[in-house]
């Protein structure tokens, strides 16, 4: 490994330790008032340092929303690529389980996506990971495309599914039913007597039969 190499290595461990260090302030239930002393000493680091590799908070907590779409991409990925088999309509049900899986095993994951979904694209131009964060994007959008394009042509989706209209139906379908799950708990424990989780397996579940073609012979 070449010096210039060993160096990248070095500050991208470095990185993931202070990515790490916020996921088990969360943990503690301790996020929405975290501030950058608070980190350092969670990390083990000098405040200093934590500067050396990320702007501020904003970026750390970009970082993590970066973070969230890679493993989020990546077992989509895994998945599907599991399940070659699957008609497009399955396809695109399993996705709509990876999230509910995330929304369980990783609610973290899940608030960043509530919340740096709504942000203006524009801000991560300043934090350096604009780029990356239009690939991210992009690849959920084209793992969604391909399974509705997929489901078209061997029949569990109507032929007449707009491809374009079914990935923003789908997006704005995540995006809402994540961010009441995260933000109006209450509501829905008094409201309509469903937990977060229950909700968002219940939207989900709805929302997939808009896709699914009943006329299938």
């Amino acid at each position: 490994m070449t010096k210039s190499n060993r160096k990248k290595k070095d500050i991208e461990i470095r990185r993931n330790e202070i990515l790490d260090a916020v996921e088990r302030i969360y943990e503690m239930g301790n996020f929405e008032s975290v501030t950058m002393d608070d980190i350092a000493r969670e990390a083990e680091f000098t405040k200093q340092t934590l500067y050396a590799y990320f702007k501020g908070k904003d970026e750390i907590m970009a970082s993590i929303y970066v973070r969230a779409a890679n493993r989020i991409n990546q077992m989509i990925k895994t998945k599907l690529d599991e399940q070659e088999s699957m008609n497009g309509y399955e396809k695109l049900d399993l996705m709509r389980r990876v999230f509910t899986e995330i929304a369980e095993k990783n609610p973290f994951y899940t608030k960043m996506i509530s919340i740096y979904q709504l942000k203006d694209l524009s801000e991560f131009r300043d934090l350096g990971i604009y780029d990356e964060i239009i690939r991210k994007n992009a690849n959920l959008t084209n793992y969604m495309s391909d399974c509705i394009n997929k489901g078209k042509l061997d029949g569990s989706i109507s032929k007449d599914t707009d491809v374009q209209s079914g990935v923003l139906f789908l997006k704005a379908l995540i995006l809402g039913a994540v961010s009441m799950a995260t933000y109006n708990e209450q509501y829905m424990r008094q409201e309509l007597n469903l937990a977060p989780l229950e909700s968002l397996r219940t939207i989900f579940e709805f929302s997939m039969k808009a896709f699914r073609n009943d006329t299938e012979s």
